[in-house]
């Protein structure tokens, strides 16, 4: 086990975390009474393998432990209420004392388990959801998904996203239950609070070598280093079930693209409709 799990075993920021229904946010409302009647089953399903002392991302682990998760939940695929709690929380990690906090989103189970392209589709179209209705000006000018320095951000919050679903047989690391869960980390929590520096490659490669004695497949050809040359976030956002790259194309589409892209649409239906006015003869 690596070091950073026995120094927390220990931390006495772990006791008296307070009940998960307490951390769960709905739209603008942080702490709630009463929740779906499938959710402590998905919730229970997520602690129990993020809680096992052998669980690759150690990260995921301490955050859980200390309390340092936020939750949500989608019934039924109805994203709706998506953009104000994904609001809430970017407010909510601007604040000193959760700026090292993530978010695990919940998707009711399907009576039957969907397909790994459907569960692929799912993923992307919630991205682009959020990524439409980000109240962020500053969402127009981001990078796109092709650029190095591009990540999902909302609200003005970078994060790294990380999509586990049923589907996948063989990573176990991204199968966390019965249901869909996306896993929304900001940049800070892979910062070293005392040293304002990245976490070192060290314990992310200790990352790596847990993922071979957790998983029945190498890790994904994919994974990769934010700020390393040739690195592209969003390919490791959801990996193939086999160790199979991503192909070229991300499905994810930047507000400034689809901009770009209905302005040329735009420009191309005036120039058709001028082409296709009858020419006055001349006198």
């Amino acid at each position: 086990m690596p070091a950073e799990l026995d120094d927390q075993q220990q931390d006495p920021a772990t006791r008296g975390v307070s009940d998960w229904r307490s951390r769960t946010i709905l739209g603008e409302q942080l702490g709630l009474t009463e929740v779906p009647a499938w959710l402590p089953d998905s919730y229970a399903s997520l602690r129990d393998q993020v809680m096992h002392p052998e669980y690759p991302c150690f990260f995921g682990t301490i955050a859980e432990r200390r309390g340092e998760m936020f939750y949500a939940f989608v019934n039924e695929k109805d994203t709706s209420t998506l953009p104000a709690t994904m609001a809430t929380f970017a407010a909510l990690a601007s604040r000193p004392e959760y700026r090292r906090n993530n978010i695990a989103i919940f998707f009711e189970p399907d009576a039957e388990p969907l397909s790994h392209d459907e569960y692929h589709d799912l993923f992307w179209d919630t991205l682009q959801f959020l990524h439409d209705q980000d109240p962020d000006p500053e969402a127009d000018h981001q990078p796109d998904p092709s650029q190095e320095e591009w990540e999902f951000s909302f609200g003005g919050l970078q994060m790294f996203v990380v999509c586990a679903c049923p589907s996948f047989a063989q990573r176990h690391s991204r199968n966390l239950g019965p249901g869909m869960v996306l896993l929304f980390q900001p940049r800070a929590v892979f910062v070293d609070t005392i040293t304002n520096k990245v976490i070192g490659r060290q314990a992310r490669n200790q990352v790596r070598e847990r993922l071979r004695r957790w998983d029945d497949v190498p890790p994904h050809p994919d994974l990769g280093f934010y700020g390393d040359a040739g690195n592209l976030e969003w390919k490791q956002y959801f990996l193939d079930d086999r160790d199979v790259a991503a192909v070229d194309a991300c499905p994810f589409l930047s507000r400034r693209a689809r901009n770009a892209a209905q302005t040329k649409d735009a420009d191309e239906a005036t120039d058709e409709v001028q082409r296709r006015q009858p020419v006055e003869p001349t006198r």
